[in-house]
């Protein structure tokens, strides 16, 4: 999961926002209450609305909620906004979560249901991604663990739909947060730019459209014969070289995979890095750095298994584990906020429990030889495991050991993943966030595998690093000795694609220029000093579709925008305040009114391509959860009456 910036913003006049809204307006929010950052005080409660600046579509969307908050005259709502470096920063803070803020923020998503519930709501995600504001719920935590653990839901998807209805509907009557609506993600090209596809998201944009074998997908430039925006270009015309210039809606915070979530950061090292497996734009999963892998046994365990092996930690004054290990597994009757000690299982641990037989998966993966990193080293089982173990206590730690329980080299070209317990999406997350570079790479300091620390990222990827002006560009180059040039696509025995489909990108030179302001990469695009971009305001991508000189590609993306409360300040600690708040959020509208239909309002947490294993009958569950996320002010103005007069508020409303 990473978090989403996409756009840049200008201001938005709150006049003209309350014309949109009418006189029926309603909304909801992303700011600071009583505790936070101003004083507060009872209704009309002041509030204000925190969100990255950069984003256009985003802003306008909150001072969208900020207006309709005030239009209900039981608040006072402000907009505060963030630079987007500064405002993930200040998100990912430890202290986020007793602010009483309610950030507005846009997530990447996956394919696994799972990316819908357990990265805003499940307890070991607080401060990661992307849990910003706290919720801990320990019943809805079980309930997000059983609709994915276990031997039954990982072999009956039926039952894991069935399950993760249950999630979905607890998710509805207790509102932790609010998704407003999912993207449509939309990548714009000149005429120059051939097959140039979107995908459903952002993290993988660029390096997908330039070249992925699992969709038969490659991109190429000619600069005198222009592409058609109504049919693909044939591979018999495929012009080989050039430089594609890239435009970026942000700065990459990082080059180093486990030390940064946002997507910018995650486009950029696409590029360089790559995985054992990999995956189609249906969610398909196929082995990729790995020749083969196979699911060599499942045991019916959980994860009261692991008691014998655990070891006793100190807990903090934060109600946190001090510890420097990374913790793998925490006892399940123990609790931080309880106890001076709790039991967990470390990476230590954890191999002793495999030595014994004690684990739920085993996966093994044969890895391809004769694999080439940039600086000329051979991949064997052993920068795998240093890749793996890069990963612990990083950023994305809780997405990884979430699943993974150990890694082991069995011989130079075969590794051994193994499972905590019984996973339904063990096969696509066990190495999915785990980016493979070299051991002696792997084993630099945190966050500074980075050019800008004088560490150069180094992977296996069809791109090598090239140079950076940090903070206005940086190019990557085609790396002459990549390995799929000598194993050819063809001898991949999942691949059915034409004969002539070649065996990497077909560009030369990736130059990917930072322009944070939208109107300022619009322009660029329009003079043909930039070949692709993304992230523009949908007010402006109908006259690009219009032009015969661009070509805008789009898909139903798994990318949301949400927001979040925080569920231990009051008065959001009443369920009935935060239905309240969701109540006024004006969904169709904010897709109508500011997206111009380039996106689906979220009647739902699921949307389209996460359906397939996350529900048993989506129908259904849209009919029972729609009318909770309607555009609801009477309902709303009830539940905030309700709220007032139990908890004792006063009211000058």
């Amino acid at each position: 999961m990473v978090l989403d910036q996409a756009k840049s913003a200008t201001d938005v006049d709150r006049r003209s926002v309350l014309k949109t809204i009418g006189a029926g307006g309603g909304i909801a929010l992303a700011g600071c209450l009583n505790g936070g950052d101003d004083e507060g005080g009872d209704f009309p409660m002041k509030i204000t609305l925190e969100v990255n600046a950069d984003n256009d579509d985003r802003l306008e969307m909150v001072e969208l909620i900020a207006a309709s908050l005030e239009k209900t005259d039981y608040f006072e709502a402000k907009v505060k906004t963030y630079e987007w470096t500064t405002y993930v920063s200040r998100v990912m803070g430890s202290e986020y979560p007793n602010k009483g803020v309610v950030p507005c923020i846009g997530l990447a998503g996956t394919f696994n249901p799972g990316s819908f519930c357990n990265a805003l709501h499940h307890t070991d995600n607080i401060g990661q991604c992307c849990n910003l504001t706290g919720v801990g719920n320990e019943e809805l935590d079980s309930m997000i663990e059983d609709a994915r653990y276990g031997i039954e839901v990982s072999q009956d998807n039926e039952l894991r739909g069935k399950r993760y209805d249950e999630v979905w509907n607890e998710l509805a009557d207790n509102k932790f947060s609010s998704i407003t609506h999912f993207d449509v993600q939309s990548v714009i090209t000149t005429n120059e730019v051939h097959n140039f596809v979107s995908y459903p998201f952002q993290q993988s944009l660029i390096s997908h459209a330039l070249y992925s074998a699992a969709d038969e997908q490659v991109a190429w430039i000619d600069r005198d014969n222009a592409a058609s925006p109504d049919s693909r270009s044939s591979l018999s015309d495929l012009k080989e070289g050039g430089e594609l210039s890239v435009g970026l809606g942000a700065n990459p915070s990082s080059f180093d995979p486990p030390y940064s979530t946002d997507t910018t950061s995650s486009i950029a090292q696409s590029y360089i890095f790559e995985y054992l497996t990999t995956s189609d734009s249906q969610g398909n999963v196929y082995p990729w750095l790995a020749e083969d892998y196979t699911i060599e046994d499942v045991q019916d365990i959980d994860l009261m298994a692991y008691e014998p092996y655990m070891t006793e930690v100190q807990t903090t004054e934060e109600d946190g584990l001090d510890t420097d290990a990374q913790v793998i597994v925490q006892h399940p009757e123990d609790s931080p906020a309880d106890q001076d000690t709790v039991r967990v299982l470390t990476p230590t641990e954890a191999a002793d429990a495999v030595a014994d037989g004690t684990y739920g998966m085993h996966f093994r993966y044969e890895l391809e030889e004769g694999v080439s990193f940039h600086n000329g080293e051979e991949m064997t089982a052993e920068d795998v495991i240093a890749s793996l173990k890069r990963v612990e206590n990083s950023q994305i730690s809780a997405q990884t050991f979430d699943s993974v329980l150990h890694a082991e080299a069995v011989d130079d070209y075969t590794v051994d993943f193994y499972a905590q317990i019984p996973d339904a999406e063990a096969e696509r997350l066990l190495t999915s966030t785990t980016a493979i570079m070299p051991k002696e790479v792997a084993e630099a300091g945190n966050g500074e595998v980075d050019p800008r620390n004088s560490v150069d990222p180094v992977g296996t990827g069809p791109y090598e690093f090239g140079e950076i002006d940090d903070g206005n560009y940086f190019t990557v180059e085609s790396f002459d000795s990549y390995w799929m040039h000598d194993k050819g696509i063809q001898n991949k025995p999942w691949f059915d694609g034409p004969s002539e489909f070649p065996n990497g990108p077909v560009v030369d030179t990736v130059y990917n220029e930072v322009v944070q302001d939208t109107s300022t990469r619009q322009g660029s695009l329009q003079a043909n000093e930039l070949d692709v971009t993304y992230g523009l305001n949908a007010s402006t991508l109908d006259s690009f579709v219009e032009s015969e000189d661009f070509i805008v590609d789009s898909v139903s993306a798994g990318g949301y925008e949400y927001i979040q409360y925080p569920p231990a300040v009051e008065p959001f600690d009443d369920p009935r305040f935060r239905k309240a708040i969701n109540y006024l959020i004006p969904r169709q509208m904010i897709v109508d009114n500011i997206l111009n239909g380039w996106g689906e309002p979220a009647w739902t947490s699921l949307p389209e391509l996460a359906r397939g294993a996350g529900t048993a009958d989506y129908e259904a569950l849209e009919s029972k959860v729609r009318p909770t996320n309607e555009h609801k002010p009477e309902e709303a103005v009830s539940l905030l009456e309700e709220v007032i007069e139990d908890k004792g508020y006063s009211s000058n409303v």
